[in-house]
């Protein structure tokens, strides 16, 4: 009972926190949301050191606090951005050969965080920032909201009525059932948002139809991003990426089913406006 009241009281704060992101935008949106991208990169960085890698971060945590500083102070320009990451992918590999000692195998993951969650949480910003005005919040919301509506659903009727195991090698908790409840989750939260939009958008929003459609998309490709997640803290053998949310885990345990939903829902919208 106490666990399920502190996951809540931590939930209401996030839900608080990107309200108030969605609403001021610009410049408080980047640096909320930098700051949580750098937390994401040390969590991998530990998840990764607990899989007996060492791997240079640096120049992922420089991008990752920073780019969206960059993209404001170059009036939301993409290419500058793309230019400085892809500078800090070559940092990174410069420094990973110049430190590298006796495990040549840490090579390959250097480039992980850059991808996985980087990558994703770039998907984001962009879903905000480049599309237009009456599309980039409606749409941010369900990349954020759709998958985390649909894991508070699998949570609740999983353990209410969980019985099937979805992928017990990779998450033995996890239900078919849940899975259920938690596409259920994802598509009601597509259709709060069809109606919630006319709060921040006085004239043309997205369709119900788009919404529907990108909260059942969320509810799929939501839940194989929480299994990912949980491919590799198998891997590294730990429970969390981190305690830095009490009653969730770390942030990459929050956003787990947000980082490969983000892409999609940003490609979406792109196929949508074609």
């Amino acid at each position: 009972m106490q666990k399920t009241l502190i996951r809540t009281v931590t939930g209401v704060f996030l839900v608080g926190l990107l309200v108030l992101c969605l609403h001021l935008g610009d410049i408080v949106f980047l640096l909320i949301f930098g700051g949580f991208f750098l937390i994401t990169i040390r969590e991998m960085d530990s998840l990764i050191k607990a899989m007996g890698k060492e791997i240079v971060t640096t120049p992922a945590s420089i991008f990752a606090g920073f780019f969206g500083i960059v993209y404001y102070l170059t009036s939301y320009n993409l290419p500058v951005v793309f230019a400085f990451g892809l500078l800090m992918v070559v940092a990174t590999m410069v420094g990973q050969v110049l430190l590298m000692e006796d495990d040549f195998s840490a090579a390959a993951y250097c480039l992980l965080p850059f991808a996985y969650p980087i990558l994703s949480e770039c998907a984001l910003v962009a879903i905000y920032f480049a599309l237009p005005h009456w599309m980039a919040r409606t749409a941010c919301c369900a990349a954020i909201l759709c998958p985390s509506v649909g894991d508070i659903f699998a949570y609740f009727g999983g353990r209410a009525l969980g019985k099937t195991p979805l992928a017990p090698k990779i998450s033995p908790k996890k239900t078919v059932e849940g899975a259920v409840f938690s596409l259920l989750g994802s598509i009601l939260a597509g259709v709060a948002l069809y109606y919630a939009q006319g709060l921040w958008i006085q004239d043309r929003g997205m369709g119900l139809f788009d919404l529907v459609s990108l909260g059942f998309i969320c509810g799929v490709v939501g839940q194989f991003g929480d299994l990912f997640a949980s491919c590799l803290k198998r891997s590294a053998d730990v429970k969390d990426f981190s305690e830095t949310l009490p009653g969730h885990g770390g942030v990459m345990d929050r956003l787990d089913s947000v980082l490969l939903c983000a892409p999609v829902v940003l490609a979406f919208c792109i196929l949508a406006l074609s």
